[in-house]
């Protein structure tokens, strides 16, 4: 192999590695849950910082949210347009993704401890898995069902846990890849 075929590979292989170290979101932490456990949740809790905004997909920070419905676990239509003059942040998720079962309970602290923002999930699961998820986790923000994924889908949703903050306008104001603990959704609704 030439000194530059080496060097060509060696600089793939190092991009590949810088990729991945800065979206370790992007990947399952349930494979990491092993004995790495604390890692794991080190990880999962703070793995892209607070102030990231920056637009993957989908919906951009300055925009019009886009518009859903969606059936509550009890089979309640809510559309994003009832909260029309209200604060939302709605946080997408599932019951199998680690990260996303970490941050729950933090969000339903945040829920009773926050005034001024209501808060929404939407969950990718079959109903009763999200169902059984919710009551045995005592969750008491609406939770709505996304298994056709069209809503992750038209929020750009690449990774799940992934929180946006809408405004009173209906316009996406913050969005954040990534688990938080309670303080970092204080934080991130400022």
């Amino acid at each position: 192999m030439s000194v530059k075929k080496l060097i060509g590979f060696m600089l793939m292989i190092s991009f590949v590695i810088v990729i991945y170290l800065e979206n370790t979101s992007l990947f399952s932490m349930e494979e990491w849950s092993g004995s790495e456990g604390k890692i794991a949740e080190e990880i999962a809790v703070n793995s892209v910082p607070v102030t990231q905004t920056r637009r993957l997909n989908g919906s951009e920070i300055g925009t019009l949210a886009p518009e859903f419905s969606l059936k509550t676990l009890s089979g309640k239509s809510i559309y994003l347009s009832d909260y029309k003059g209200k604060k939302v942040l709605i946080n997408f998720w599932a019951a199998w993704c680690a990260p996303c079962t970490k941050e729950l309970p933090a969000l339903e602290a945040f829920n009773k401890a926050s005034s001024g923002v209501e808060v929404i999930s939407i969950n990718i699961d079959p109903e009763d898995r999200a169902k059984e998820f919710t009551e045995r986790a005592g969750i008491s923000f609406p939770v709505l069902l996304d298994v056709d994924d069209k809503v992750n889908t038209e929020y750009g949703i690449v990774s799940i846990p992934t929180t946006v903050l809408v405004d009173e306008e209906g316009v996406i104001i913050n969005k954040h890849i990534g688990a938080l603990d309670e303080e970092g959704f204080h934080v991130f609704v400022q």
